[in-house]
């Protein structure tokens, strides 16, 4: 497969759905909407609010109605055509895998428009597993090294290293994208 041809054809897909919706609802998109929908910003030109720091000013942000009106089709859109034929949901998680993929802008659409990425049931034990295979085969090699008795501090390390690991593994995978 080709990664731009996918990310082309994904991203043709989602707007095409928008702009159907949109029709369909009887409201069409306007020319400021249809831009925006097409060259959607990177990043947002708003400064980033720290809430913990008390000396910072409150920065009053305001709405984006265009965004919102694409967010809230793009959802109906989903909403629709999973109702009425379940099997084009494939044809959104294929969209949205490819968007987030890419890290393309039109991601962060869809993620707030309600659309998800479906992933494997087994997916998450299949990396627990692996998790505690290496954790166990660390913890075997550091067993077999020693042939002297450990002492209190060693099985210390090796049980707070062990710990570690795990934590770290959770959180890792606990992490989207």
């Amino acid at each position: 497969m080709n990664p731009t041809a996918d990310l082309a054809t994904s991203f043709a897909f989602v707007i095409g759905r928008i702009e159907e919706e949109a029709t369909r609802s009887g409201e069409p998109l306007s020319d400021d909407q249809r831009f925006l929908l097409n060259h959607l910003p990177n990043n947002s030109a708003l400064p980033i609010w720290n809430g913990a720091d008390p000396e910072s000013p409150a920065v009053l942000i305001p709405r984006d109605a265009a965004f919102e009106r694409l967010c809230t089709v793009a959802r109906d859109a989903h909403n629709s055509d999973t109702r009425l034929n379940p099997a084009s949901s494939l044809d959104w998680e294929f969209a949205v895998a490819v968007l987030k993929l890419n890290r393309h802008p039109m991601s962060c659409l869809l993620r707030w428009a309600g659309t998800k990425e479906r992933r494997p049931r087994w997916d998450r034990w299949l990396l627990v597993v692996a998790a505690l295979l290496v954790v166990f085969c660390f913890a075997a090699l550091m067993l077999i090294a020693g042939n002297d008795p450990w002492t209190r501090f060693q099985w210390t390390g090796l049980s707070t290293g062990y710990i570690a690991i795990l934590i770290l593994l959770h959180d890792g995978s606990r992490r989207d994208g």
